[in-house]
C-alpha cells in the first residue's frame, strides 16, 4: 500500500475585507479528516492599526480550537477568565467543551509598529462523552515545545509522542501534531501510528512527499494504515503533520459549533443567545 491517498488543493476564502484564508477542509471534496474537522491557513498578512486581523467575541461548543502561530502576535481572552498572549512559534489549545466565548486580536503595541501574522487554526473534534466538558485554555510557549533534529531538519513536537519525545499539549483523544522545518534537501522519514488518520499540510515552500511534489497551501492526505512517510524539501520548506485516532461518531458542524446532531446545534445557539456561555469581562 502506498502512503499517499491523494493531494488536496486548498480552497481560497475571503473572511474579511482584504484577508483570505486557504482551507483544504471542510470543502465539497473533503469534509473532515476525523478527528480534525477544519483547517484554516491564514497569512502571511501585513497588519497595522488600519488593517488588523481580529475576531470580536464569538462562541464555540463541542470541539477544541487550536492556533499554531508561526509569525506575529495574538491576544486571547475568554468567558472563563482565561487570557493568553501568543508570539511567533507559540500554540494556543482552547477546549470549547460545553461552551465558551472568546476574542482574538493583535495587541495594540504590535499594531502600532505593524508586523506580519501567519498561522493555522485547527478544529479538533471532541467525542460525545467530552462535548460537555468544562472549557479550558492551554497556552503553549515556543520554548516549551521539544524539538527532534533529523538530517539537519527540525521537527517540533507539539502534541502526542514522536521518537520518545512528548509534546506539551493535553488532548482528549490520541493525537500527533508536528511542525516540520526543513532546512536542507535530505530525506526524513516520519513514523505515524497506523491506526491514525493523518495528513501533511504545506505552510511554506514545496515538499516532496514520497515521490510526489506538493506545493505551498496544499495538503497530502495519507492512507489509513500508513506507518511512515518520507518527506524532503525542495529547497527550504515547512509543514504541519497532523495525525489522530478517529472518533467514528456523527459530526454536524454549523457555524461556530461542532456537535453530533442538529438538535444539539439548535440547543447550542439557544444557550448562547440566553447567555449560558458566559461573557467576557
Amino acid at each position: 500500500m502506498t502512503a499517499i491517498n491523494k493531494i488536496i488543493n486548498s480552497s481560497k476564502e475571503q473572511i474579511m475585507p482584504g484577508k483570505f484564508i486557504n482551507s483544504p477542509f471542510p470543502t465539497d471534496e473533503l469534509m473532515q479528516v476525523d478527528p480534525f474537522v477544519l483547517l484554516h491557513h491564514f497569512g502571511p498578512y501585513k497588519v497595522s492599526k488600519s488593517s488588523s486581523f481580529s475576531f470580536e467575541p464569538h462562541p464555540h461548543r463541542g470541539f477544541e480550537a487550536v492556533t499554531f502561530l508561526f509569525e506575529g502576535e495574538f491576544e486571547h481572552k475568554d468567558s472563563t477568565g482565561g487570557f493568553g498572549r501568543l508570539s511567533s512559534g507559540d500554540v494556543q489549545w482552547m477546549t470549547a467543551g460545553s461552551g465558551i466565548i472568546h476574542v482574538e486580536k493583535q495587541p495594540e503595541e504590535f499594531l502600532e509598529k505593524g508586523g506580519v501574522i501567519h498561522g493555522i487554526q485547527l478544529w479538533v473534534n471532541l467525542p460525545k462523552s467530552a462535548k460537555d466538558t468544562e472549557p479550558k485554555y492551554q497556552d503553549i510557549k515556543n520554548t516549551d515545545i521539544p524539538k527532534v533534529e533529523e538530517n539537519g531538519n527540525i521537527l517540533r513536537v507539539i502534541g502526542g509522542e514522536y521518537n520518545g519525545v512528548k509534546g506539551p499539549a493535553k488532548t482528549f483523544t490520541p493525537i500527533m501534531a508536528i511542525h516540520g522545518i526543513l532546512k536542507n534537501e535530505n530525506d526524513i522519514k516520519i513514523t505515524i501510528p497506523p491506526s491514525y488518520n493523518s495528513l501533511i499540510y504545506i505552510t511554506r515552500g514545496e515538499v516532496k512527499a514520497e515521490e510526489t511534489i506538493v506545493s505551498e497551501t496544499n495538503m497530502v492526505l495519507l492512507n489509513r494504515g500508513t506507518s511512515s512517510v518520507k518527506v524532503k524539501a525542495q529547497g527550504q520548506a515547512e509543514f504541519l503533520l497532523l495525525a489522530g485516532e478517529p472518533i467514528n461518531e456523527p459530526v454536524v458542524q454549523y457555524g461556530p459549533f461542532v456537535m453530533n446532531n442538529m438538535a444539539e446545534i439548535k440547543k447550542a445557539f439557544l444557550d448562547y443567545s440566553n447567555g449560558l456561555m458566559g461573557k467576557i469581562n
